[in-house]
């Protein structure tokens, strides 16, 4: 079971919290019976990074309460991963995708409407884990409040479908609302519940988003940069559904000659050849390195925010090194 959470390797503590995790999930959908019960086992029996869970344990790790509160936290933390999993599965309806964490998408092998209840039940979960566990009813108003930003960058993202004048703030706002306020929520948590002020917690919850933004963003440049088979999910279809990341919309802006644009107005129709063509001109046009050079910037402000506002420590050393280990990935 261990070489699924490989990308925690270099972190043995986390990735035996994470594990932990896992199991917490899996106890929780093998009573479910038939073909949803088989639709949620499949969802985390190849998970992903499990990276939300990852941050609500490494942040708790500065808390007077750690040791006390740790299986509260780890119930939290996989309150945070369903709920991060339940956005992913009625993402991919929406998205028609067929692949997610290299295998086949629930709602492709199962159909839309088993993904639909999948991605509902996985929501009660996640808040009946969260209610159970904290001692705040503060903690249930943020996770709701960051449910809210979740669909408004989402629903941004729909709207600003096959937009090939989106700026780059319109951009930096829906990544921030479609994955850095996770980020933030999971930072926050594990902080809050471990027995650290509201106060700093927030600050903790700031980290999180210009981390989640730099994710996000390596995640779009990876789109031009990764195959299918490295990244695990589908390359450049994105486009077809008329989704502009980072690398095309700033690619975008110097298109000159309008070949860029003119092979945008295909949409669905888009051939494997045109993609092809796509991403080589998102590449030339200086795309992919301007994304990089956001993503380097988000990195900073997020380790910045770390070195200012955490004691030199160990734990602080390893979210560093988590953090930069996120920005170098190749999948």
């Amino acid at each position: 079971m261990k070489n699924k959470f490989a990308f925690w390797d270099e972190f043995p503590e986390i990735q035996k919290d994470v594990m932990t995790v896992n199991k917490i999930i899996l106890s929780h959908v093998k009573n479910m019976r038939g073909t949803l019960g088989d639709a949620l086992w499949d969802t985390f029996d190849v998970p992903g990074k499990m990276l939300r869970p990852g941050f609500v344990m490494l942040f708790g790790q500065f808390g007077p309460k750690a040791k006390e509160n740790h299986q509260e936290l780890l119930n939290i933390a996989t309150s945070i991963e369903t709920l991060h999993n339940a956005t992913l599965i009625h993402d991919d309806i929406i998205d028609e995708s067929d692949t997610r964490h290299g295998k086949k998408s629930i709602q492709a092998k199962y159909g839309k409407h088993i993904a639909v209840y999948a991605g509902d039940y996985l929501f009660a979960i996640s808040l009946t884990l969260l209610s159970d566990n904290t001692k705040s009813l503060g903690t249930v108003k943020v996770d709701g409040e960051t449910m809210q930003d979740i669909l408004i960058g989402e629903t941004e993202q729909y709207n600003n479908a096959y937009n090939d004048q989106i700026s780059e703030k319109q951009y930096l706002n829906q990544i921030k609302g479609k994955t850095g306020v996770l980020f933030g929520l999971s930072c926050f948590i594990g902080a809050y519940e471990s027995g650290i002020k509201a106060t700093q917690a927030v600050k903790a919850r700031k980290f999180g988003e210009y981390l989640g933004q730099a994710f996000q963003l390596k995640d779009d440049i990876l789109d031009y940069t990764s195959s299918a088979e490295a990244f695990k999910k589908p390359v450049l279809l994105d486009v077809k559904d008329g989704v502009y990341s980072g690398p095309l919309i700033f690619a975008l802006q110097k298109d000159k000659d309008g070949r860029l644009h003119e092979l945008l107005k295909f949409g669905k129709d888009l051939s494997q050849e045109q993609l092809l063509e796509i991403d080589k001109l998102v590449n030339n046009y200086g795309g992919v390195e301007r994304a990089q050079k956001l993503a380097d910037e988000y990195t900073q402000k997020a380790l910045n925010s770390l070195r200012k506002n955490w004691p030199d420590n160990e734990t602080r050393a390893q979210i560093e090194k988590l953090t930069k280990k996120l920005l170098g990935r190749k999948y």
